[in-house]
């Protein structure tokens, strides 16, 4: 008979063999988040899902064998609709019937709690990232967002690459489009330290189906909407970050002082290597005024002064586009990179790409025979 914690443990541990691991710590944070987030039984129930969706007879049958309970069919499916509301695991109906997926944790659980989130959640995840899943979100060489440049930024000479150009994505997708509360701004608000850059938090733009809008999370928005939030995006400095794949199925709005993928990313010396993106800024000093804009714009602190002017840190740019699309002189501009980054094909791709960095060829192909079976790797 297992006990809660080797219950919780389990879980842990499962957790971390996925794409975007869940690594253990010294203090325990990561465990102390799985008891928020699950009941030792919804534990167990999480114990018997894989990444790939799979029904809930199939779920039934791995719960009676592998914990030898007694839980009937009808009270499964029940605790499985409960957590898929409850924002800890994923729901597809794509067949018909509900299917059920574990989710990670980033981007998964934590930001399926947007407008549910507690002062307790935010400082449990605020601790961890410190403390471990900072590093293991930015361990792979393929991250799961992408910086994509506000096109204001990019001179004329410049053919912005069709995955680069989000206002081109948003026109011609045949997806619906929903907007959500940005999940990082609302939890820093729970702390006190509202978002720096804006007051509107309803910035979260989401493609096709998803879980946020099937839990009342989002709202149906119009492309010319949509297209408008990525003016305000322009106007307030904030970043554009799409998934990282041809055909995104979000786009993260994001400011250095609330997003958790940029703070963290600040935090190191080097950050700009953690990025995916084709562009770079550079300052002429022949045109700069010193009148230190950019370095208000700049949401990476990768603007440095040097005497009355200012250059750019490449080892911090990320090539977002804000410090060029309010200088007033022209003095700033964006540079496309001589080798282009392009983007998976789609968001199960990128998936499969950083598992098989993370794994190893070898052992990726008892992985994706698991991922076809729906089995826990």
């Amino acid at each position: 008979m297992l006990t809660d914690d080797q219950i919780y443990r389990q879980l842990q541990v499962q957790l971390d063999k996925y794409p975007i691991g869940y690594p253990a710590t010294k203090s325990g944070v990561e465990i102390d988040i799985l008891k928020y987030f699950f009941t030792p039984l919804t534990a167990k129930i999480a114990l018997c899902l894989t990444l790939r969706s799979i029904p809930v007879s199939l779920i039934h049958k791995r719960f009676q064998k592998k914990f030898d309970g007694e839980l009937s069919r009808d009270a499964l499916e029940a605790l499985l609709d409960e957590m898929f509301r409850k924002g800890v695991i994923r729901r597809s109906e794509s067949g018909g019937a509900p299917s059920y997926g574990i989710a990670m944790l980033a981007i998964g659980m934590f930001e399926y709690h947007v407008d549910d989130l507690t002062h307790e959640l935010v400082e449990m995840i605020h601790r961890y990232f410190d403390e471990a899943f900072g590093a293991e979100f930015f361990r792979s060489s393929l991250p799961q967002l992408r910086t994509s440049p506000h096109l204001q930024a990019i001179v004329p000479e410049y053919i912005v690459d069709t995955y680069d150009n989000m206002r081109q994505f948003i026109t011609n997708t045949k997806e619906t489009i929903h907007v959500a509360n940005c999940v990082c701004k609302q939890g820093e608000a729970l702390m006190g330290k509202p978002c720096r850059q804006t007051d509107n938090i309803e910035v979260c733009l989401l493609f096709g189906s998803t879980s946020y809008a099937a839990r009342n999370r989002a709202r149906l928005i119009s492309k010319e909407e949509c297209l408008k939030i990525l003016d305000l995006a322009c106007d307030r400095g904030m970043v554009l970050q799409p998934g990282n794949s041809l055909k995104p199925s979000c786009i993260c709005i994001c400011c250095g002082c609330c997003c958790g993928v940029l703070t963290t990313a600040k935090k190191q010396s080097r950050p700009a290597r953690f990025f995916a993106t084709n562009y770079y800024a550079r300052i002429d000093m022949a045109l700069c005024k010193g009148c230190g804009i950019c370095v208000q714009r700049c949401q990476m602190d990768a603007i440095i002064q040097d005497g009355k002017n200012f250059r750019v840190d490449l080892d911090r740019c990320i090539g977002c586009g804000l410090c060029v699309t309010k200088c007033k002189p022209q003095a700033a501009g964006l540079i496309k990179k001589d080798k282009a980054t392009v983007p998976p094909r789609n968001t199960e791709l990128l998936y499969l790409s950083i598992l098989m960095e993370k794994a190893g060829k070898k052992k990726m192909i008892v992985n994706m025979l698991k991922l076809l079976l729906g089995k826990p790797l």
